[in-house]
C-alpha cells in the first residue's frame, strides 16, 4: 500500500501538471506500541516514511502468554525478517481434545494437515515476539529510518481532519496520518463518525491466564500427559468452561488458558466490561471452577503460581460503522476486539 502524499505544481491558469507530481514519505503517528502497532510501524517505516510509537506504558513491554501465530500471521512476520522459531516458537504438531471427566474426544496430527499452507502454524511467547518487533522497528539496521518510540505518552484525544494528537499534560503531536492502535479500551475509537457511544461489553466469559515450566508437570505422573509431546495443543471441554494448555518457548513452558462464566471470578466491586486483562487471578477460585474436572487436571491447574496468575475479562464490541475518518485510521483490537480462538466454539461438546 502506497501511503506516499502527492503534490501537484499548479499552472497560472489554475490547471495542475500531473507529470511534475512529487511524492514525499509521510509523517505517522501511531498510538499504541503492542503488537499491532510495532507490526504497523515496521512495514511503513521499510515503505520509507516516518513513524512516532507513542505508547502509554512506561517499558511498552507484553507480559506472561503466549499465542497462536496462524500460517498467514506467519508470513507476515517472515516477510518483515521476523522468524518465530527463532525467538523460541513452537510447532503445532497435535492437537487433542477431551470430556472434563478425561474421555478423549479426538487427536490430530496438525503438522501433517499444516502442509497444505505455505507457512507453519506456531506457538509464540508474546514476551519474545513483542520484544523482537520492538527491537525491529525502533533499530539503526534495516530498510527505511528507525521508528521512534515514545514511552508514558497517553493519548487523550486525536483530530482526524488536521491529524493532531493531543497527550496527556497537553502536548501535541502533528502528523499525515494517525493510527489508533491503542487496543481494546482505545481513546481514538471514539473519534470516529457514529462510534462515540460505542462502548466495550463483557462477552460473559473470562480467561485465567498462566504459565508452568513444562518440566514440572512431566516430573508428576498423574500430569505427565500435559507434557509429554511437543509442540501439542490439547482442551478440556465443559458445557460452559474449558482448560486449554499448549507449549511456547522452545517447549519449556506450558501456556493456559482457562475460560469460564466471568460471574464465577470477577470481583464483586468490578464493573461488567471495565476490568483489565491483566487483573490478579485467585488460585483457590480457579481450582473451585474447575473442582468437576478430572483429578489431573485439578492437580495440573493447582501446580500454578499465584503470583503471575492473571484473570481477563473477555470483551467484545458493537461493530463500527467504518474504521478510517480524515487521517485517522484504527487496526486491532481498537477496531474489532476478538474474543480468543479458544472461545469460539465454548459450547457443550455432546451438541457438536
Amino acid at each position: 500500500m502506497d501511503f506516499t502524499q502527492t503534490t501537484s505544481h499548479a499552472h497560472q491558469n489554475g490547471t495542475t501538471d500531473s507529470s511534475s507530481a512529487e511524492t514525499r514519505p509521510l509523517n505517522i503517528t501511531i498510538a499504541g506500541a503492542g503488537i499491532g502497532g510495532l507490526t504497523t510501524a515496521i512495514f511503513l517505516r521499510r515503505a520509507g516514511h516516518t513513524v512516532t510509537l507513542l505508547e502509554q506504558s512506561r517499558f511498552a513491554n507484553e507480559l506472561g502468554a503466549a499465542v497462536h501465530l496462524a500460517p498467514n500471521a506467519n508470513g507476515l512476520l517472515r516477510r518483515i525478517g521476523l522468524i518465530p522459531e527463532a525467538q523460541g516458537a513452537v510447532q503445532a504438531r497435535r492437537m487433542t481434545q477431551y470430556l472434563p471427566d478425561g474421555k478423549l474426544l479426538f487427536s490430530v496430527d496438525t503438522e501433517a494437515d499444516a502442509k497444505r499452507w505455505q507457512h507453519p502454524w506456531q506457538l509464540a511467547h508474546r514476551v519474545s515476539l513483542h520484544s523482537e518487533l520492538k527491537r525491529l522497528a525502533t533499530c539503526e539496521e534495516g530498510e527505511g529510518r528507525p521508528a521512534v518510540l515514545r514511552t508514558r505518552c497517553r493519548v487523550v484525544d486525536v483530530d482526524p481532519s488536521t491529524g493532531t494528537v493531543t497527550l496527556q499534560g497537553g502536548e501535541t503531536v502533528q502528523a499525515d496520518l494517525v493510527v489508533g492502535a491503542d487496543g481494546v479500551h482505545s481513546q481514538t475509537r471514539g473519534k470516529i463518525p457514529g462510534a462515540e457511544d460505542i462502548k466495550t461489553f463483557g462477552s460473559g466469559k473470562s480467561a485465567f491466564r498462566f504459565l508452568i515450566p513444562r518440566e514440572k508437570v512431566y516430573a508428576d505422573p498423574e500430569t505427565r500427559k500435559f507434557a509429554d509431546q511437543e509442540g501439542h495443543l490439547q482442551m478440556v471441554f465443559g458445557r460452559d468452561r474449558r482448560v486449554v494448555v499448549y507449549p511456547t518457548s522452545d517447549n519449556t513452558l506450558l501456556n493456559f488458558v482457562n475460560i469460564h462464566p466471568t460471574a464465577e471470578s470477577q470481583v464483586d466491586s468490578e464493573e461488567p466490561g471495565s476490568s483489565d486483562w491483566q487483573n490478579q487471578g485467585n488460585i483457590s477460585k480457579m481450582l473451585e471452577i474447575y473442582k468437576d474436572f478430572e483429578p489431573a487436571v485439578v492437580k495440573l491447574l493447582g501446580m500454578a503460581d499465584e503470583e503471575t496468575l492473571k484473570v481477563w475479562e473477555l470483551l467484545d464490541m458493537e461493530q463500527l460503522p467504518t474504521w478510517t475518518e480524515g487521517k485517522l485510521v484504527l487496526i486491532g483490537d481498537a477496531a474489532h476486539p476478538f474474543t480468543p480462538r479458544e472461545l469460539s466454539s465454548l459450547i457443550s461438546p455432546e451438541h457438536n
